[in-house]
């Protein structure tokens, strides 16, 4: 059974000014994480805006992530629905594209209770052979997936991962100590929780910031795995201090994507209804990769998104 470990980018879906599907960008953006040694990456989860994806589109995404990653590295497909069937399709589509598993968060907005997020899951375990990592989160779905549930849903032998993104270290800590033992623990926020979520067996990050922080957040889950604190600590300093500036200015992911191209790499427009980020905001992410040393202070401001 697939193992998913390490570093796991959750990518963008770059989109041209007129807000049409890049591929090429979101082919070329995979190329340079892969070339930054990460371990894995997700298509189509919230920083990939998948609420704006058409059906034609998430297949081709899926189909170009597939191709593009050849085997170096998982690609994990996001197929998660406010309807079961929605989902299934949607996994289908993964299925199809050769993707090597897919994350699926609870149904949002519509407030299933406990019992019917449960045959939520196991209605698209029994559609597939894909394995399935969960995925927690909380202020996107309206839904914490309980400690309890995680430990059902990891008795199920194609339910290898859990990402918990609830942003609750005491959850976080329970759900590792809870069901390590069957699946794999990734933590979201990796800047934030990195080397706490490693030390307490985390195996790994499924997190935005390292499209930006590229090969130093490789070298973090290096050095936090190896036992060199000493530089762990360093870098986990330095992301910590950067990501606020970043991350927090707009809607997201429109910041995430002026940071990927101020540093060079495809970031593109974000699509309506998120607007792209104004002068004062553009200079607020300039200064931050700036003081971070991502860009030199005379890099020249670029007219993308």
């Amino acid at each position: 059974m697939l193992e998913l470990k390490g570093i796991i980018p959750a990518l963008t879906t770059p989109f041209k000014e007129n807000r049409s599907l890049d591929l090429p960008a979101f082919r070329s953006l995979i190329e340079i994480l892969i070339e930054d040694g990460v371990h894995g990456i997700l298509v189509n989860g919230c920083t990939g805006e998948s609420w704006a994806i058409t059906d034609d589109e998430r297949a081709r995404l899926f189909e170009a992530a597939a191709e593009q990653a050849a085997g170096r590295v998982p690609v994990v497909a996001g197929c998660g629905a406010m309807l079961t069937q929605q989902a299934i399709a949607k996994v289908g589509q993964a299925e199809k594209a050769g993707c090597d598993a897919v994350m699926v968060q609870p149904p949002w907005y519509v407030m299933p209770n406990e019992a019917e997020v449960h045959a939520y899951y196991l209605d698209i375990l029994d559609s597939s052979d894909l394995p399935v990592m969960v995925y927690n989160i909380p202020r996107r779905t309206g839904i914490h997936l309980s400690i309890d549930l995680v430990d059902r849903l990891a008795d199920h032998p194609k339910v290898i991962a859990l990402k918990e993104s609830s942003k609750d270290w005491l959850v976080l800590s329970a759900m590792i100590r809870r069901v390590r033992d069957r699946i794999n623990v990734l933590a979201g926020y990796a800047p934030l929780l990195g080397l706490a979520a490693i030390s307490e067996g985390a195996v790994g990050f499924v997190d935005s910031a390292s499209l930006v922080l590229g090969r130093r957040m490789v070298e973090f889950y290096e050095a936090a795995t190896t036992g060199d604190l000493t530089k762990a600590r360093g870098l986990q300093a330095e992301f910590s201090k950067l990501t606020p500036k970043f991350m927090g200015v707009g809607t997201f992911p429109a910041s995430l994507k002026t940071a990927l191209e101020m540093v060079g790499r495809p970031g593109g427009w974000p699509r309506d209804p998120i607007k792209p980020l104004n002068g004062e905001q553009r200079q607020q992410i300039r200064a931050a990769l700036i003081d971070a040393g991502l860009i030199p202070a005379e890099a020249n401001e670029t007219a993308a998104a």
